[in-house]
């Protein structure tokens, strides 16, 4: 009996571990293809970033002659978010903030010149990111201020474009942006032909891993130089400027600073004592410069439609998201104003579109979100965790139900110039104290600035509260002043 029952337990023990093994055997199997299904499931995405573009797209109905056929397409097929904002209004800083996911007032990265006690960001950006996590990235065009950034399995630097065969000032920078000229070249001559081209070819190559694509286009940004048959679409005798206020001057109620920041940039912006509006003005070019923002946009729209096409159909056969945004938006003579570098609807008013299969067609979002969502939205809608050094929120939720909540945006220019936008309302607070404050269900041009009335101190007083504390004590727009604008101060103090 004794005996029996000494084999008994041997057996049964031996049983007991047979079972364990079988056990662990199965848990690491069912693990193994929830791992591999969870990779396969895994989405491409295609990031489309376009340089200085602001509401002028059919979509957003920012100008009535706007002609984005593809753009628009693009919004129909998905999400329009109709109020998403940049992060500052600043080329360098603002893609700078997308990519990593991190806000300019936290780096005291504000301007495209770069300030010696900027603070460097160690987080990687959504490129090193998405590679890291198994991806195939590739990175071409402007996605960073200096072109396609540094990582990525494929990358193209942005192609040059044709020069205009007139005088070299004409695509000067640093002046006033009437520079359009109507180019006598093909479009496949043109960079952002070649970066759609290259993007189409890259979309195409197969591979097993999941991919990710940042694709930047140059146009609209100056020079307002692309092919002719786009100029000839704007006659000049068609061009309509932006409203302007039937009674009273625009600017009668704003603050003296932003007054100073709205007059000029830099010295270099001055033309003999000019601010850019007071030139255009003066030298009858308003319209002709419209005509050549028309032009490039209806150009890189053709550019972009090209590559969206390619994307109707994913020869990795994954689940397809794609999101398309500007890094600023740009004025074109609202409130007396050209260009970027401010903090007024027009300068941080940008197009965000988001399209994928399981995204409504031809639905629209009205809560604001801004690019500093772009980086979270993107790794949730990958099936990744958010990592928390991101500032952004993701998007998803309003995907699926776009009335959700979202919390206000917040936008800087400079250390201590900050604007707050909710659904309605946008508020202003500059480094020396003086406010703006605008409600856009009345007054969606920003014409009255009510942060005087005292009938609206308690909101303005709400809105102040968001302006977040501790900001990075970066360059302020009064030494930028102090350090160009040289002769020119005496005369703008005037206001």
């Amino acid at each position: 009996m004794l005996f029996d029952s000494i084999i008994n337990k041997d057996y049964l023990y031996k049983l007991y571990l047979e079972f364990m093994l079988i056990k662990l055997l199965f848990i690491f199997v069912v693990c193994f293809l929830q791992v591999g299904s969870s990779e396969e499931a895994r989405p491409d995405i295609v990031l489309i970033i376009v340089d200085d573009l602001n509401d002028w797209v059919g979509c957003l109905e920012g100008h009535p002659d706007a002609h984005s056929p593809n753009i628009d397409a693009l919004a129909n097929n998905g999400m329009l978010f109709t109020q998403a904002y940049c992060n500052i209004a600043h080329c360098r800083p603002s893609r700078l903030s997308m990519n990593h996911g991190i806000y300019p007032f936290k780096t005291g990265t504000y301007f495209n010149a770069r300030y010696p006690r900027e603070k460097k960001i160690k987080t990687p950006s959504i490129q090193q990111f998405f590679l890291e996590k198994g991806y195939r990235v590739v990175s071409g065009g402007k996605v960073f201020h200096g072109g396609s950034g540094k990582v990525g399995d494929v990358l193209l630097k942005r192609p040059k474009d044709p020069s205009a065969p007139i005088l070299k000032s004409i695509s000067k920078l640093s002046g006033p942006p009437n520079d359009g000229y109507p180019l006598d070249v093909k479009d496949y001559q043109m960079g952002d032909y070649k970066v759609a081209k290259w993007a189409i070819k890259q979309w195409n190559t197969v591979t097993e891993k999941p991919l990710f694509m940042s694709i930047g286009f140059y146009r609209p940004h100056r020079p307002f130089q692309v092919p002719k048959h786009y100029f000839e679409r704007f006659p000049l005798s068609s061009i309509r400027r932006p409203a302007e206020p039937i009674e009273g001057d625009d600017w009668d109620d704003l603050p003296i600073f932003s007054k100073k920041l709205a007059r000029s940039l830099s010295a270099r912006s001055m033309i003999d004592g000019m601010s850019y509006h007071e030139y255009m003005v003066k030298n009858d070019h308003w319209d002709s410069t419209i005509q050549a923002y028309h032009a490039c946009v209806s150009f890189v729209d053709r550019q972009i439609g090209r590559l969206l096409k390619s994307l109707q159909e994913n020869p990795r056969e994954r689940e397809t998201y794609i999101i398309l945004v500007s890094d600023h938006g740009w004025h074109l003579g609202e409130k007396k104003h050209w260009s970027k570098c401010a903090l007024w609807e027009q300068t941080t008013h940008i197009p965000f579109i988001v399209t994928g299969s399981s995204i409504k067609p031809s639905s629209i979002c009205r809560q604001p979100v801004s690019l500093i969502d772009v980086y979270s939205s993107l790794v949730d809608l990958a099936g990744f965790k958010i990592p928390s050094w991101l500032d952004g929120q993701s998007i998803k939720p309003q995907l699926i139900d776009p009335s959700l909540s979202r919390p206000p945006v917040i936008c800087s220019y400079g250390a201590g110039n900050t604007a707050i936008r909710t659904e309605r309302w946008r508020y202003i607070r500059y480094e020396d104290g003086s406010e703006e404050l605008y409600d856009h269900d009345v007054d969606p041009n920003e014409w009255k600035n009510l942060a005087k009335k005292v009938d609206f101190r308690k909101i303005k007083d709400d809105l102040r509260k968001l302006i977040p504390e501790n900001q990075h004590s970066g360059l302020r727009v009064q030494a930028w002043f102090d350090q160009h604008q040289l002769g020119y101060l005496e005369e703008i103090n005037q206001f």
